[in-house]
């Protein structure tokens, strides 16, 4: 086997976990993956690999030979990609998991953009807050907050999401409007039910940043939901700017608490896995992302 195709099982059994993972994956037998990595630490006279408990984790040396083996499989991507069917004429389905916020809010309005460009191509969301399993669920691309923990994902930053808080007239009228962030604990504030980091609002008083932590009568998974319990006059929300921005300029909502900006902010990510052979469709989209977002 030729030093290529070693760095391409050496990239699967770390992508995939294990020896057998990888082995299903490649449709080879798990011993002839774990005699080929024996072979290669041999050839490089160091171990890439600890075995524990019949798991494998990555030794330093390994880590740095996963780094370059990356680079080295993506300018082979990038000299097969530069002789690709001009872009009018990519074909195939793209799968993006995102929240239905991001998707509603941020993606659908470029989408029309985005087919013109590339008219073969076909959109599946897959809608959830959570990172998605890319083998289980097929997924090309995700696009959420947080930068990646997991080993086998990249995460380039796409955008900062900015919080606002809010709430409609008729709740204020009825309720009052804080003036400071303590005045939170006196008010019905609207939760989310997933990530609960989200619901210590951060503020920054006097120059030092303060948490509030939430508490309310109603939560939800699901920024779209809270937004509609907000707008019907249930609550005090803090969502994402894109999100409820046209609400507040057209009086839906009223910004609360500007003399008190949020601590707390997020950057949007785009993720997807490092080391392999990007389809065409999945780099023209990424190309497409970079035109339309910006680190801000």
């Amino acid at each position: 086997m030729d030093k290529f195709a070693e760095i391409l099982v050496f990239l699967c059994v770390v992508e995939e976990g294990s020896f057998s993972a990888a082995g299903r994956k490649l449709s080879r037998a798990p011993s002839a993956i774990s005699k080929l990595i024996a072979r290669l630490e041999t050839r490089l006279a160091v171990r890439l690999f600890d075995r524990i408990a019949g798991t494998v984790r990555l030794t330093q040396e390994g880590h740095r030979f996963y780094e370059h083996g990356t680079k080295v499989v993506d300018a082979m991507t990038e000299a097969e990609n530069s002789v690709t069917p001009n872009e009018s004429e990519m074909t195939g389905v793209l799968r993006i998991h995102t929240s239905l916020t991001f998707a509603k809010y941020q993606l659908a309005p470029l989408l029309p953009l985005l087919l013109k460009k590339h008219p073969g191509l076909r959109i599946e969301f897959i809608i959830g807050t959570d990172r998605g399993d890319f083998l289980k669920k097929d997924i090309d691309v995700a696009i959420h907050s947080g930068s990646p923990t997991e080993l086998s994902l990249v995460g380039k930053p796409l955008f900062l999401r900015r919080w606002i808080i809010a709430a409609a007239p008729a709740y204020l009228k009825t309720n009052g409007m804080p003036v400071v962030p303590g005045e939170l604990h006196s008010h019905h504030c609207l939760n989310f039910t997933v990530r609960q980091q989200w619901n210590a609002w951060t503020f920054i008083e006097n120059g030092v940043p303060k948490a509030v932590n939430i508490q309310g009568l109603v939560g939800a998974d699901q920024g779209e939901l809270l937004r509609t319990l907000a707008l019907v006059g249930l609550g005090i929300v803090r969502l994402a700017e894109f999100h409820i921005a046209a609400d507040i300029a057209e009086g839906r909502l009223v910004q609360l608490l500007t003399d008190y900006p949020p601590a707390a902010q997020d950057m949007m990510y785009v993720l997807y896995p490092p080391g392999k052979t990007l389809a065409p469709r999945v780099r023209a989209f990424l190309r497409f992302l970079n035109e339309h977002f910006a680190v801000q």
